[in-house]
């Protein structure tokens, strides 16, 4: 096949590097492999024409943006990476049909969507025609030090984003339009993001990657400046999102604020708008929802869920769940 690269260096500090464009499997699966992950790439075709690549990349400080287009003349192009190794990657699908999903590439991604490759989990991605993306990779420890800036609350389990393709729209769109911010500023010669130390305007992005994709922690992201809450406040939401699948009675929460139920029942009214029960309630609520989302019918039911997420009573659970959300938890799991 021919092939023409125009560039597989690492990407430069700041800056894109030049264009490699290539129509060569292996070369392509080299060189994107150094900017993003190992992985395995197959171009298929019945009229053996090579599927062309046009790829550069962008390193920051916290974040590296990928772009990446693909021209396909017939068939398809299929990518598979065993294991996410402490990598998140958000792929903005700006153009061209393509199927993703974790083992089998079986959920469409389509153009005006955003969709969400967790760490630690495999990635499949089958693309159909034309396509054009970009991407931006994110590590772990960065992904977790932004949970923890953001909720001021230590991290208990690892960010888990849903795996259904988002529709750009709200804060998905200022995310797309942020993205597309960063691209054109660092192609200029005087850019005002590769000149900011610290990378704080790429916190500001992981941020909204965090508020705009759901995941296990956006019951957390919910209410803004946690850290202003007096100790006692923090301290009993600290337990209840730590221990919310487990039996918490108002006693235990006492316990872990330090002060009397009085005060911590008047500090939940004023920081959170309801008391610690029902905010409880609430974070358990978020977390079925979450788990109802992800799973299918065939392989749990909203009594499991419920249960799981410290509900002990189904038809409590779900008449909260559907004066929260506007639909019933079977709903929710027959939709997922």
């Amino acid at each position: 096949m021919d092939q023409t690269v125009i560039s597989n260096s690492p990407a430069n500090s700041g800056k894109w590097t030049p264009f490699f464009v290539s129509s060569d499997a292996q070369e392509t699966r080299h060189t994107v492999g150094q900017g993003i992950c190992d992985h395995v790439l197959e171009h298929r075709s019945a009229l053996k024409r090579p599927v062309t690549v046009r790829y550069r990349s962008a390193s920051l400080s916290k974040l590296t943006l990928h772009d990446m287009a693909y021209t396909m003349y017939d068939g398809e192009a299929r990518i598979f990476v065993p294991d996410m190794s402490h990598i998140y990657l958000c792929e903005i699908n700006l153009n061209g049909s393509s199927h993703v999903g974790q083992k089998k590439a079986e959920t469409p991604f389509s153009a005006g969507q955003i969709y969400m490759i967790n760490a630690n989990r495999p990635h499949s991605k089958r693309w159909e025609s034309d396509g054009h993306q970009m991407m931006i990779k994110i590590h772990q420890t960065d992904m977790e030090a932004a949970i923890e800036r953001t909720t001021g609350m230590p991290m208990r389990d690892p960010v888990i984003f849903s795996n259904a393709p988002q529709n750009i729209a709200g804060k998905s769109a200022t995310l797309a339009q942020m993205v597309d911010l960063f691209s054109k500023d660092i192609e200029t010669d005087q850019s005002f993001f590769a000149s900011r130390s610290g990378g704080s305007a790429e916190e500001l992005l992981i941020d909204l990657i965090l508020e705009a994709i759901p995941n296990n922690y956006s019951h957390h992201l919910e209410n803004p400046e946690p850290k202003i809450r007096p100790r006692h406040v923090r301290h009993a939401a600290e337990y209840i999102h730590t221990m919310a699948a487990e039996k918490i009675s108002f006693d235990d929460l006492v316990t872990a604020s330090g002060v009397s139920p009085r005060s911590l029942h008047a500090g939940f009214k004023k920081y959170y708008d309801v008391s610690p029960m029902a905010y409880l309630r609430n974070v358990r609520l978020d977390l079925a929802r979450f788990e109802l989302k992800q799973k299918s019918s065939a392989s749990t039911s909203v009594t499991e869920v419920a249960m799981d997420c410290g509900f002990s009573h189904l038809s409590k659970f779900a008449g909260a769940y559907k004066q929260r959300f506007g639909e019933l938890p079977s709903e929710t799991l027959r939709n997922a």
